[in-house]
Order: C-alpha cells, then structure tokens, then sequence
C-alpha cells in the first residue's frame, strides 16, 4: 500500500484531481511546486536514508509526496507545513504512519530543540526562504547531523563554490560547519507546475569538528562584512571595523595580502582573520 500511496502523489493528473477535491489553487506566495517524478522522489529518499537514522523533520512537507516515502524508514518524522489547505490533505496521506506528526506551523520559527539530537531536515524547499532555511541549520546545528533538500540549482552552485568570483557567504558559511555535496541535477519538469529554474539535490553532513575555532558570531559577522563589499580589496573592506592604520597592521601580522578581495580567502583564512578581529573587539 505505501509504495502505491507515493507513487500515486506523482503522476501530475491525480495530484491536480486531489487538489481540485480539496478546492485548492496553488499559492505562489508560498513557492509552491510539487514533485511529480518517482525517480527523483527515490533519489532524495537514497540521500536522505543513513545508518542509524531515525529522526526527521520535513520542511513544507505539502501533500505528503516526500513525507509518505520516508516514512516507512524512520522512527519518528514530524512533516512541518504552512499552508493550512494542505493540512487535511497531508494528514490523510499520512495515516497509515502513526510515528509520523504532521506541524501546522512556519518552519522557521520551530527551534530545532525541541525535537532532539541527531536530526535529519529534509525537503524540497520553496527558492524564497532556502537561504533562511540553511542560516537556521547552521546556527541551530547542534541538533542536525544531516540535511537533504531540493533547491535551485544556481543557489546550489554558488553554495558549493570554491574561493573566487562564484564563492557566496552562505556557502562559506554552511562550509564551516558541514560538508556540502551538490548530488544531482533536477530539471524543472519534474514537478507541478514547473518552476523557471531547474533544480539541483544537496547532501549537508555535519562535521565531528567545525573547520573554524573562532568564535561563531565572529566568524558570521566578519563573513557579513566581507561580502557586503566583494568588489572592495581587504583594506577597504576592513576599514569598516577599524582604522586604516589597524587594519595594515593585522593583515601584516596575519600574512594576508589587503589587495585581496574576501570572496578570495579560504576558511582557515577567514577563520584567523575573524579571530584576530575578535581580539581585538571588532567583531
């Protein structure tokens, strides 16, 4: 029964029939695009599924698609959703589960606390709150061991970019903390209706030990200058938080070139840079 109650939730003329039973029209407030593609639902599933698994935390779970094939594989699964239209819908796909909760609520909001240790955050995440999503696992992150998530493809991209013209601060940021693989690419034909943009899948594994010992507020908030003013070399960049003459003296002291941009440095260069500010109360 489970395969078939998935499987059904994918093929785009009984998903329309089930909307149009319940009286709903999708929001686009909201990003609302759902998967209409086994394949690809089995690929997040395989991604998602790790040895000793068995917590999770769906974001914008919608009409169940991914809710109903993780849930056969897990102890606990707490399906969060917005909308209330979807509610009914979702709780009737997932009846069958009774370790699975489905959440009325703004995932955002949800301190990651109160479900444990150890959790899996999964979903296809709507484009508009992914940056918001993956600031709240980093700072969050001692309950999260894994995150699985649909997200645009260019977000991806730019998430898992080295150092250089294509490196974002969210992505540098996330890196600290975990490991980040871009795992697929989803074209924007498998959901419904398609998006304008293709997708991409990501993998984050928390690391036993963050790449940074700074502090974490410092370390974000140097990121925060850093790539406020990409277009700005160190020296200018840094004048922000200190005198033109401090900040000679500390790139000297750290061995880092002030003609460089910050776009360009590496964690552990950024990491020696956020604690040296530290020190010295900038940040």
């Amino acid at each position: 029964m489970e395969p078939d109650r998935c499987r059904r939730l994918t093929r785009p003329s009984e998903l329309r029939a089930l909307l149009s039973r319940h009286g709903i029209r999708r929001r686009r407030g909201l990003g609302q695009h759902f998967l209409v593609d086994g394949n690809v639902l089995g690929h997040i599933v395989e991604a998602a599924l790790e040895p000793g698994l068995s917590r999770a935390v769906e974001v914008g779970a919608g009409v169940g698609t991914l809710t109903c094939a993780l849930a056969p594989h897990l102890e606990r699964l707490w399906a969060v959703e917005l909308d209330p239209r979807l509610i009914p819908i979702l709780k009737e796909q997932v009846a069958p589960w009774p370790q699975v909760e489905v959440i009325h609520a703004d995932f955002l909001t949800l301190p990651l606390a109160e479900f444990g240790r150890g959790l899996l955050v999964v979903g296809n995440l709507p484009y508009r709150i992914t940056s918001q999503v993956l600031l709240k696992l980093i700072r969050e992150r001692e309950g999260v061991a894994w995150g699985v998530f649909l997200t645009q493809r260019e977000v991806a991209e730019k998430l898992a970019a080295p150092p250089g013209p294509q490196a974002s601060r969210l992505g540098t940021h996330l890196r600290a903390y975990y490991d980040l693989a871009v795992l697929r690419r989803v074209p924007r034909t498998v959901f419904y209706p398609p998006p304008e943009v293709d997708s991409a899948l990501i993998r984050l594994r928390r690391l036993p030990v963050p790449r940074i010992s700074s502090p974490p507020a410092a370390f974000e908030a140097t990121l925060k200058v850093l790539f406020a003013g990409r277009r700005k070399t160190l020296r200018r960049a840094l004048r922000a938080l200190l005198p033109r003459e401090e900040v000679a003296t500390l790139l000297a002291d750290l061995g880092i070139d002030p003609q460089r941009r910050g776009e360009t440095l590496d964690i552990p260069e950024l990491d020696r840079l956020a604690r040296a500010l530290h020190e010295r109360g900038a940040v």
